[in-house]
């Protein structure tokens, strides 16, 4: 992804929506949006943060723990990405990052304020997020199954796959690791044929996620999948694009009130009970 300085500030909701109002117009692509607490924080997936090293290499581990302690609750998942869903939904850090059609959803994050005994104040930011139609795929792709299923890969294997990952399609799909990565996608897709595209393993895809997760649906939500690295060694001649606007700390307060008007809380975008329970204590404090 090709990422660019901030270069805007929105210090109220007006000005914000006003910045959005301005974006230029897509004809071959589109904006989605993802808010932070923290201006400073890279926009990556939790499992390719700097501060995850550890988690990565043992990504396989991860999910095969999760998956061994809570079977039941990944039953009706049939596939490796919609099991990478639930359990981002869970906390557990994966390939994905969850973005938004709806760019208020974005302020909202952005605006979280934290205990200053915790955690310094910071600057939040919301990033727009241009993203090419060609880069635009739904749950069921078969280059996001390939990606989904390199968290069901050991790092040996990975490594193997991201230094190969120049290589011609047909030389590449030799690879005993790529065979090992059909075997994973074919317990989805039985009918998968072995001819990965190698330049699909390292890129980035908005996905569209099945509407079935009350979160997703009232956050207007989709994933970013990072596929093996966070930079591309091909990227595509029109590649996702992102800026990002800044919002001061001083001014996360009010503008959390302002979204409370428009109906934009903490219960209507978290739809669980306890989250729910939240946002009426803070309606107290």
């Amino acid at each position: 992804m090709v990422a660019s300085p901030t270069a805007k500030t929105a210090k109220s909701l007006t000005e914000f929506l006003e910045i959005i109002a301005k974006l230029e117009p897509q004809t071959r692509g589109f904006y989605t949006f993802r808010g932070e607490r923290n201006a400073a924080w890279s926009l990556a997936p939790g499992v390719l943060r700097p501060n995850r090293k550890k988690l990565l290499v043992h990504e396989r581990d991860a999910v095969r723990e999760l998956l061994s302690v809570h079977p039941n609750e990944f039953l009706t998942d049939t596939t490796m990405f919609d099991k990478l869903v639930r359990m981002q939904h869970y906390g557990l850090p994966t390939r994905l990052l969850d973005v938004s059609a709806n760019p208020l959803v974005g302020l909202f994050y952005a605006t979280e304020v934290v205990d200053p005994a915790l955690e310094p104040e910071a600057d939040g930011k919301v990033s727009y997020i241009r993203v090419p139609d060609i880069r635009r795929k739904y749950f069921d792709s078969d280059a996001v199954s390939c990606i989904a299923n390199l968290a069901n890969m050991a790092e040996p294997e990975k490594a193997v796959l991201y230094k190969q990952r120049r290589d011609a399609r047909g030389e590449f799909n030799k690879l005993i690791e790529v065979d090992r990565l059909v075997q994973f996608i074919r317990i989805e897709k039985p009918s998968f044929r072995r001819n990965v595209n190698p330049r699909d393993l390292d890129r980035v895809y908005y996905v569209v996620p099945k509407l079935n997760n009350r979160r997703i649906i009232a956050q207007n939500g989709a994933f970013l999948i990072f596929g093996l690295s966070l930079r591309p060694a091909t990227p595509l001649q029109d590649p996702i694009q992102i800026r990002s606007i800044k919002i001061p700390a001083a001014h996360k307060a009010q503008i959390r009130k302002e979204l409370s008007m428009l109906g934009v809380t903490k219960s209507s975008l978290f739809p669980e009970i306890d989250h729910a329970a939240d946002h009426i204590v803070d309606r107290y404090k």
